[in-house]
């Protein structure tokens, strides 16, 4: 027997797929000639390659595999019956059929049908078994008529220059079958008139050929065309036409079930469960693909391959999980859809079924023309991580975030501002009073004039500041050093006034707030710079309603006397739709001049999707705030014509009034956490930190960032970059820092042991008592109470931590939690856990350290009925000891 059937013969003995290395090894032979030979049977169709790391191979005979028939295709009993019903009738009418046209739009499955019909034709045995079936696509020679006619009638030898050999046409190939010729309307007016006469006759003459020839050929010819672009006598040879309706005009059940039938071949082709969540799915049955069928197996090819290649490369992963950050846009916009299709939507749709999943294994239905058919793409994938195996791969955040330039914060603050009498709803009596106060000693002290415009403003301003810093919420100056030094007299003004806000609300006002101050001081009557107008953040306020936005932003408009905004009202009876064309309509618009942002404010429902659906589309930064109110959209103007940029808007909207805001960037994955390492008196100090903290933190839980900058605004710019990227757990760091309520730890209290344990608590364990309980239930006696037990555990250990001042990574710690749990779960079956080698020289080296542990781990004897042997608490002892962090540091 040769090699390559016995590689064949052990691939169809064998119930699993195999990888060439265990095919090798199995019949011993060389791997390289098995990989070889393997190859070679996947072309020869014998073999099926499965995409993954690494490949295995599975014979194509043991694949459970159904050809598309009519008694299987989707839609036989809806939507496609009455076609079925007639592509029967022209397949059995006497004698040899009815030449068939197929209408139909792109993708809606016309070649398929073809393919149906030739199944039926074999097994109804209106056709020999051995039937040919060709299909040939009229557009692929449409530009050279000449070569078109030669390929459906053959060509004799010397026919015409170039044809130095007599070669069949596709009529003599088809004798006795099926010819189906797709696009059969770019066949030429002299192309079709030569078709009559086979059609009529059923002879044909090939270029070049003097003697006519015979053929018995069933014509199936399919066109995006309707049937008034053929010649009227093309219709009247043709007389069995059948349209196939548009993806739109299927039924949600007949799509579903084709979503259904695609993932599972691509379930059984990778040998992976796959699984669709709940809101992707949504979004695939409410999306309308202009492509129909086609298109939407590409879309669901194309997040496959995602998946795939999330699959690939996280090491925790599953099954090939599709969420809804791997939809294409065209896809999400179908979530604007949704709401109006809740009544039609299948049955299983609710609330509790959070994803559709699809093992492999199942039958699996057919259409081996169809051009997703195919391994390729996930082939690529697996080659392309193969190649970057051995290489260090970093995550790259392709959006860069644009440098802050402060005179956009206020040089353009309020252009010709207005105060009325309504910021009397807005600003109490007893801050407006203090605001008229600073302003007469300004006008006094720097011989400026401020009239009432930009006073209101300054008030709102410090309206924000007071209700941030109740919260403990801070914002950077992005160049308080520069403001300084240009702007003495004013900053100096703005520490009095400061010491004023600061006793007459209670509150500590931080430094960068009085740099904020101190650039309104700078302003008078006549500043003002229209040319930074485009630099501003966009304001759209959409509201369900009549007027219901209208009216929001003209009020918020009048209060600040500035145009900047803009409202779209969406009335009850206006689709979701035809709302997001407006508003996409006016970013088009306005593209060039939205390269801060846009703020977009609505009450409720699908405009929340707006903003994420916008930044896929045109690359611009985008934030939602939902359930606005005239206070929000107020403030977001204010802020947006301050020239604040998005970040900071959407932060204080969110904070200062406590509202649901909902971030409309795609949703990110849960991000690695990450500890910063910050120093602003040189590289030396960081890394004396950095190799401190190394030994208190577990780098595979926590990634350690050092940072160093001589400059505290770019080193807050780099921490927002870094915010974007990691969840940032604390900072350590020689000068303290409050950034977005991230512990700090200042570095002196990392050469203090309690100091130290406090810090191990600030990061906390990997997994909590009760989720190890939970995961090991299993593993213990069942007179045992596992969560009691690890409970129990962690309270000994936590008290002897605290009291010995003991430092041991949190990881230690747990595995020190998880050996005495088996411990005692011995203990109680009575099993005799292993000796201590040289028990009494190690005992006797550690004495007062085994009676303090004999004493802190005695409860557990208590609660549990167990005695601990010195074996056991010298197994424990050798734990903490071998694993201590020692404080001091080496030379760096």
């Amino acid at each position: 027997m040769r090699k390559k059937d016995t590689i064949l013969r052990e691939l169809q003995q064998a119930k699993q797929a195999l990888t060439a290395k265990e095919m090798a090894q199995k019949l011993k032979m060389d791997r390289t000639n098995v990989s070889r030979h393997l190859n070679e049977l996947v072309k020869e169709e014998k073999v099926k390659k499965l995409a993954g790391r690494p490949i295995k191979f599975k014979a194509v005979s043991f694949l459970t595999e159904k050809y598309i028939t009519f008694e299987n295709l989707i839609g036989k009993d809806g939507s496609l019956k009455n076609q079925i019903q007639k592509a029967k009738a022209a397949i059995l009418y006497p004698p040899l059929g009815l030449h068939t046209l197929i209408f139909g739009k792109t993708g809606t499955g016309k070649t398929m049908f073809a393919e149906c019909m030739y199944r039926f034709a074999l097994t109804s045995k209106t056709l020999a078994s051995d039937a040919p079936f060709i299909t040939f696509n009229c557009a692929d020679y449409a530009q050279n008529p000449q070569l078109l006619y030669g390929h459906i009638f053959g060509v004799k030898k010397g026919a015409f220059t170039g044809a130095e050999t007599s070669r069949k046409g596709l009529l003599e190939q088809a004798n006795g079958g099926i010819l189906f010729l797709d696009e059969i309307h770019r066949l030429p007016p002299e192309g079709q008139e030569m078709l009559f006469t086979f059609i009529d006759k059923g002879t044909f003459r090939p270029l070049g050929a003097e003697q006519e020839e015979q053929a018995k050929v069933l014509i199936i010819g399919a066109t995006t065309e309707t049937s008034q672009t053929f010649l009227t006598t093309f219709n009247r040879r043709i007389p069995m036409q059948i349209e196939l309706p548009a993806l739109s005009e299927r039924s949600l059940d007949e799509r579903l079930a084709i979503i259904e039938e695609f993932l599972q071949q691509e379930a059984n082709r990778l040998e992976s469960t796959i699984s669709l969540d709940r809101r992707s799915l949504l979004a695939f049955l409410a999306y309308q693909p202009e492509g129909n069928i086609g298109q939407l197996k590409r879309d669901l090819k194309l997040v496959c391959a995602k998946a795939f290649l999330h699959y690939q490369t996280a090491k925790t992963a599953d099954k090939i999980a599709i969420t809804e950050e791997d939809l294409p846009l065209v896809v999400q916009k179908g979530l604007l859809r949704s709401q109006t299709l809740q009544a039609k939507l299948p049955h299983f749709l609710d609330k509790n079924e959070l994803c559709l999943v699809l093992d492999p294994g199942e039958d699996n239905v057919i259409w081996r023309k169809d051009p997703n058919n195919d391994m390729e793409v996930y082939d690529s994938i697996t080659t392309k991580l193969d190649e970057l195996g051995n290489l260090e791969l970093s995550t790259i955040d392709l959006e860069k975030l644009i440098a802050t330039d402060v005179d956009r914060y206020f040089s353009t603050y309020v252009e010709k501002l207005s105060h009325t009498n309504t910021y009397r709803e807005i600003i109490s009596d007893k801050l407006w009073h203090l605001v008229e106060q600073m302003y007469a000693k300004a006008k006094e002290r720097l011989g400026r004039h401020y009239d009432e415009k930009v006073r209101f403003a300054f008030a709102l301003h410090l309206n924000a500041t007071i209700e941030r810093i109740k919260n403990d919420r801070f914002v950077a100056h992005p160049d308080l050093n520069d403001i300084r030094r240009q702007n003495t007299k004013e900053f100096q003004l703005a520490l009095e006034f400061s010491a004023q806000l600061e006793q007459a609300y209670n509150i500590v006002l931080p430094l960068d707030e009085i740099g904020f101050i101190t650039m309104f001081l700078t302003m008078d009557e006549t500043s003002e710079d229209a040319s930074l107008a485009n630099e501003q953040v966009e304001v759209l306020v959409v509201m369900h309603g009549e007027q219901t936005a209208t009216s929001m932003l003209k009020t918020a408009q009048e209060l600040l006397q500035t145009k900047w905004g803009q409202a779209f009202d969406m009335s009850l009876s206006l689709s979701t739709e035809a709302m997001y064309q407006q508003v996409r309509t006016y970013i088009a618009k306005h593209q060039a001049s939205l390269g801060q942002g846009v703020i977009i404010l609505t009450d409720m429902g699908s405009p929340n999707n707006f903003g994420k659906l916008l930044t896929h589309e045109f690359g611009i930064k985008t934030r939602v705030i939902s359930l606005a109110s005239t206070m929000l959209v107020l403030e977001s103007l204010r802020l947006a014509t301050l020239g604040r940029t998005l970040a900071e808007i959407y932060q204080s909207v969110s904070l200062i009034f406590e509202k649901q805001c909902l971030n409309d960037e795609p949703k990110e994955k849960p991000k690695a956490k990450a500890l910063v390492v910050a120093c602003f008196t040189g590289e030396g100090v960081s890394a004396y930190l950095y190799q401190l903290v190394s030994r208190l933190v577990d780098p595979a839980e926590i990634e350690i960032v050092q940072m160093q900058s001589l400059e505290k605004a770019k080193f807050l710019k780099q921490l927002e970059q870094l915010s974007l990227e990691k969840e940032l757990v604390a900072i350590v760091g020689t000068v303290e820092l409050n950034y977005q309520k991230i512990p700090f730890v200042p570095a002196f209290d990392l050469f203090q042991r309690k100091k130290v344990l406090a810090f191990q608590e600030l990061l906390g364990p990997l997994t909590t008592s009760a989720e190890v309980s939970h995961a090991l239930a299993k593993e213990f006696a069942s007179s045992l109470d596992v969560t009691q037990l690890f409970a129990q555990i962690d309270t000994c250990l936590q008290t002897f931590r605290n009291e010995q001042e003991v430092l041991l990574e949190n990881s230690v710690w747990q595995a020190l939690s998880v050996h005495l749990g088996f411990l005692i779960d011995k203990l109680t079956k009575k099993q005799l856990p292993p000796l201590f080698p040289n028990l009494q020289h190690f005992k006797a080296q550690n004495s007062l350290f085994f009676t303090q542990l004999k004493n802190y781990l005695a409860p557990l004897e208590e609660e549990f009925g167990v005695t601990f042997s010195f074996d056991d608490l010298a197994y424990v002892a050798k734990i903490i000891c071998n694993n201590q962090i020692k404080l001091e540091l080496h030379s760096v």
